[in-house]
């Protein structure tokens, strides 16, 4: 990309542009220190102007400046600059538009085809965009694994192929619990090409599930985090975020998805349907999470066209994705150690089934509040409540005389 205006100078004009678009101080700060990092390179390359070649130099800096190991969010902050320079070098404006493809992946043209197949297929079917996403990753890394060692077509897979396939999708892109719900969309990948349908055996008719005794706080994290969300800590929004599932359970999904038409102000509900199991749920707006969202949309939250209630905090002003990192940053300020639990509206959600089933609230009752499928999936919040554990084991039987 040939231009005659200098990086450095393209860097400022890109900087102010963002603040009159609004950006926060502190997100002009984090941005500005990225430039550095990009004109600091540009010097050792002896680079006067911005380019592609130093745009992928600048790209491929993508380690943890601790670990040393990959970090995404360092790619996608150095990609995030990248754009807004190229943008504004060929328009005069750094703006970003979302990406409207997909990213280009290591799959042959002929395994391309088949994968657009299975997607229509899959679309068709009615999933949820959360499902369809996660069927499809473990078909395009199979897919990815028969391209690099050579093979171009369906037809050219062979007896072994598919195990060889699996375990490589456990050496690099899952754990062997986190697999269980993939092999489901391998199965019916498999099912649905002629060529594949021999290899179906090799595909497990089932991974065993862990089940591990579900981690929940104690009383005393409940009171500090409790103590933490009803203080003057948090922006608006993430103080609404953190109510709303800490006294819900609410997943994440359904936060972020939650619409402005959700919120039934005049009878003091919140009625969605849920991005997981497509089944409707309503739940009462208490007085809490409520007066924190009435708070946030009145005072905090920015101007925008979208219906969604929950908006990101910088401009351009847009759908959250996460509130992960809301909800862990208010749990260790709040004084409780996440280094080695388990964390965000998933914690969350775990908490407020063990604290109703505490109270003696019966199962069909917590499992119609959580939003779940069915009441089998509630069962495993037992695990939580010790005293009713040990209510439902067996006594050691005493000695006794030998019958033999």
């Amino acid at each position: 990309m040939k231009n005659q205006v200098t990086l450095e100078k393209a860097v400022e004009e890109v900087l102010k542009y963002l603040e009159a678009e609004g950006h926060t101080k502190s997100y002009l700060i984090d941005t500005e220190r990225k430039y550095k990092r990009l004109i600091k390179l540009a010097k050792q390359e002896k680079e006067i102007y911005f380019s592609e070649s130093l745009a992928s130099l600048f790209l491929k800096d993508d380690k943890h400046y601790k670990t040393g190991k990959y970090c995404h969010n360092r790619f996608l902050a150095h990609n995030r600059c990248i754009r807004f320079l190229r943008n504004y070098l060929k328009t005069g404006q750094a703006r970003i538009e979302k990406y409207h493809v997909p990213i280009k992946t290591c799959i042959s043209s002929g395994f391309l085809e088949a994968l657009n197949l299975y997607d229509k297929r899959e679309e068709d079917s009615g999933l949820s965009k959360s499902s369809l996403i996660k069927n499809r990753r473990p078909i395009r890394y199979l897919l990815e694994y028969m391209t690099s060692i050579g093979y171009q077509h369906l037809a050219d897979i062979q007896f072994g192929d598919t195990t060889n396939a699996i375990v490589d999708m456990l050496n690099n892109h899952y754990a062997p619990t986190s697999l269980v719900t993939a092999i489901s969309g391998m199965r019916r990948f498999y099912s649905m090409f002629s060529e594949l349908k021999p290899f179906q055996l090799e595909i497990p008719s089932r991974l065993p599930r862990k089940h591990d005794i579900l981690d929940v706080y104690s009383e005393e994290e409940q009171e500090k985090i409790s103590t933490y969300l009803n203080g003057p800590n948090l922006s608006r929004r993430d103080t609404a975020i953190c109510l709303l599932s800490f006294e819900t359970g609410l997943r994440n999904v359904d936060i972020c998805n939650l619409k402005l038409g959700d919120i039934d102000w005049k009878h003091n509900a919140i009625h969605i349907v849920q991005s997981k199991t497509q089944k409707p749920l309503n739940l009462p707006l208490r007085t809490s999470y409520g007066n924190a969202m009435v708070e946030y949309l009145l005072n905090e939250r920015p101007n925008s066209d979208l219906d969604y209630f929950f908006l990101s905090m910088k401009a351009p002003y847009t759908k959250m994705n996460t509130t992960w990192n809301i909800v862990k940053k208010a749990v260790t300020s709040a004084g409780v150690n996440t280094n080695e639990n388990l964390t965000g509206t998933r914690m969350f959600r775990h908490n407020v089934a063990s604290s109703m089933l505490k109270k003696g609230i019966p199962l069909s009752v917590i499992s119609e509040e959580l939003g779940h499928s069915s009441q089998d999936a509630t069962m495993i919040y037992l695990s939580t409540d010790q005293d009713t554990m040990a209510a439902l084991t067996l006594p050691i039987p005493k000695g006794g005389t030998r019958l033999w």
